[in-house]
Parts: structure tokens; C-alpha cells; sequence
């Protein structure tokens, strides 16, 4: 089996609550998708999408995902997409670093892969050792009181893990904390989501007023040496995010005991070949996982649904549905959610094919 054509799409992805406030006032609206699909000379073919939010949030962007597509393309035409192992090689060597314009082309070969096995992803990256993954919530930044409401809206949902995105200034912050945190219901969790925000100082400050409640700090400030210095300053166990993107960091954040908790992001992590990497060691040091990506579709959420159920459920923390944060679909039949949890599809390869109707033509074909 070879690769004989690979074609790139776009579209726009609306956030489907107008604006969604996080971190230090930054305001986003619409997400730019890139979906890729990959043919055979066999007749079968996969997809992949990446969404970066924007380019100010982290090293990637939108146009940066179609720009590398070329260079990736030449180097993956006319050989086995079966061999992930390989295909992760070629295109480390076509192009260093870029990991994030790399995932949808590694999510598309799983894709292939999986179909011709007849096997759901999910089988080929462990199998499930989760039933679903639970999900959390995002609560963009906003007024108090608005934030609670938001909150309660989800809860009636079935969601049952928050993300509530601070920031901003720290005193507003703890207002925020305190409007929403107390209002936990048993069995639900919390994470306080600076998103980078805060500087050191800040953070230690805000912690410190609110070490009575029980939440989960979440990636406080830019650096990791900045997050680590916090971590040491309060009692309350530590998520890291942003600041970890690569297997080199986690062996460093596991090393310096800097945090309870992980976000995998796919994209960022470079597909789901290195991320299936860096979930394991964490698996192997008992690190609890929250598996998601940046921004996307039923495609993107499709690839994380896989990664999710395919790890040990006393380590999931969480996963989440992005698909049902945007007002366009990118794909069909989306992941099913029920009660709060997200399911992996069951077809064979991602469960997913690409809403051509919506994606419209190709920006790039290359064969």
C-alpha cells in the first residue's frame, strides 16, 4: 500500500458561545481548521485535522498547518502510511519541530492503518482500558457571578470537571475562584486555568487567599521554572499545560516531582504516535492525564476520544468534547458524549469521515 494523493481543506470554526474570554484578555471567536486526507493506491484512505487557536497561544498557527503540508506531502507520497513508525520518522526529517502541522497527517495514517486492520484506533494504542473518558468543561472568564451560572448550565449538562479560566487580574481572579469553587458538588473537580497568566508573584499571591478551597492550579504562569516555583509555594496539586510540550520535558516534570497532573494535547504533542509516548511514561510514574487538543472538529475530537479509552482509567482524569464548542462540523458521525463522558467510535480507524460538504475543495492537493 502507498500513498498516492493527499488534499488539504479549511474551514472556520465559531465558537458556539460568540466569544470565549481566557488567560490575560485574550478573546477568541473562530477557530481555522486544516483538514487532511490521505489516499491509497488500495482504495483506502484517512484524515486528520489541527486547529491551533491562534498564533499569540502557543508555537503554532493556523496557516503555519497548510504551509507545512507541502514539505510533508513530498516527503510521504508514495510510501506505506502502515508504518507509523516510519511515517513519524520521514516527517521529523522532512521538517524539524512544526510538530503540531504533523498530527493531522499522523492522525490520517492511524486512520488508515486502523481501517485496514478493521480495528478502532483505540485497539492499536493499547486497547480500551476506559469505557469513556469523563469530561470537563470549560468556564470562560467573565464577570463572578456569570461564571457560577455558566458552571450550574454544565452541571445540568452531566459535566462534572471544570476548567474555570483566570488570569486576568488577581484580584478579580479570586473573586472568580470563590464564586465558583464553593459550589462544587461532591464527586466534582476543579481546575483554575491562569492559562499562562499570572506572573510569579501574582500566583503565589492569589493560592495563598484561596489555599482554603480544594482545586487543582493549572499551568499559573509561562515558564516552567516560573510554574515549579509555585508548585513548591502551595498545597494545592499542580496541572501543567502549556509549558510541557515534549517527551523531554515530561521526563523533566516527573523528575522534579513538578506536578500531579498533565494535559496531552495532541497537536501539540506532535500526533497521536508521540503522544501515546509521553502518555505511557506518565502511565509508568502514576502522573494522572487530562487527553484534548487545542481547538478542532469531530476529527480532532475523534483522534484524543482514541488516546483517551486506550488509557487506564484510574489515570484519566479527564478528555473533552471540542467538537460540541464550535458551530460547524468537520466530520461525521461525531464521538458520542453521554452524561458528561466522552465515547471512542467503534467503526474501524478513527470512526469519523470528513463533511466534504462543508470542507468544500481542496486548498492544496499534492500527488
Amino acid at each position: 500500500m502507498q500513498i498516492s494523493r493527499i488534499a488539504v481543506y479549511r474551514t472556520d470554526l465559531p465558537y458556539v458561545g460568540g466569544t470565549y474570554t481566557w488567560g490575560p484578555g485574550r478573546v477568541f471567536e473562530v477557530g481555522d481548521t486544516t483538514v487532511v486526507t490521505i489516499e491509497t493506491d488500495a482504495g483506502v484512505y484517512g484524515c486528520g485535522e489541527c486547529c491551533p487557536m491562534e498564533g499569540n497561544y502557543a508555537e503554532a498557527y493556523p496557516e503555519g498547518v497548510r504551509s507545512a503540508a507541502a514539505r510533508l506531502a513530498r516527503a510521504l507520497l508514495g510510501q506505506d502510511p502502515r508504518q507509523i513508525g516510519r511515517v513519524e520518522r520521514m516527517m521529523d526529517e522532512a521538517l524539524k519541530g512544526h510538530g503540531y502541522a504533523k498530527s493531522a497527517f499522523d492522525a490520517a495514517c492511524w486512520d488508515i492503518l486502523g481501517k485496514s486492520t478493521g480495528l478502532p484506533v483505540y485497539m492499536l494504542l493499547g486497547g480500551k482500558l476506559s469505557a469513556h473518558a469523563p469530561m470537563y468543561r470549560v468556564v470562560p472568564q467573565a464577570a463572578p457571578d456569570a461564571m457560577a451560572g455558566e458552571m450550574q448550565k454544565y452541571r445540568e449538562a452531566g459535566y462534572r470537571v471544570f476548567q474555570i479560566k483566570v488570569g486576568s487580574d488577581p484580584d478579580g481572579d479570586i473573586e472568580r475562584i470563590r464564586a465558583t469553587v464553593p459550589h462544587l458538588k461532591p464527586g466534582e473537580r476543579a481546575f483554575v486555568d491562569a492559562n499562562t497568566g499570572w506572573r510569579m508573584d501574582e500566583a503565589v499571591r492569589v493560592v495563598r487567599a484561596v489555599q482554603d478551597l480544594d482545586f487543582y492550579v493549572e499551568q499559573p504562569c509561562l515558564t516552567y521554572e516560573e510554574c515549579l516555583h509555585v508548585r513548591r509555594s502551595t498545597s494545592h496539586p499542580m496541572k501543567l499545560d502549556e509549558c510541557v510540550g515534549n517527551i523531554r520535558m515530561v521526563e523533566r516534570m516527573i523528575a522534579d516531582r513538578a506536578a500531579e497532573v498533565l494535559s496531552i494535547k495532541v497537536s501539540r504533542e506532535g500526533g497521536l504516535t508521540k503522544s501515546r509516548r509521553i502518555r505511557d511514561l506518565c502511565v509508568e510514574h502514576g502522573i494522572a492525564l487530562v487527553i484534548e487538543d487545542v481547538w478542532g472538529g469531530e476529527i480532532v475530537t475523534a483522534a484524543h476520544a482514541h488516546l483517551a479509552v486506550s488509557t487506564p482509567q484510574e489515570l484519566l482524569m479527564s478528555s473533552t468534547d471540542l467538537h460540541n464548542y464550535t458551530t460547524v462540523s468537520t466530520g461525521c458521525p461525531g464521538p458520542a458524549v453521554e452524561s458528561g463522558n466522552l465515547f471512542a467510535p467503534e467503526a474501524p480507524g478513527l470512526g469519523v469521515e470528513p463533511r466534504f460538504d462543508i470542507l468544500g475543495e481542496p486548498v492544496h492537493i499534492y500527488e
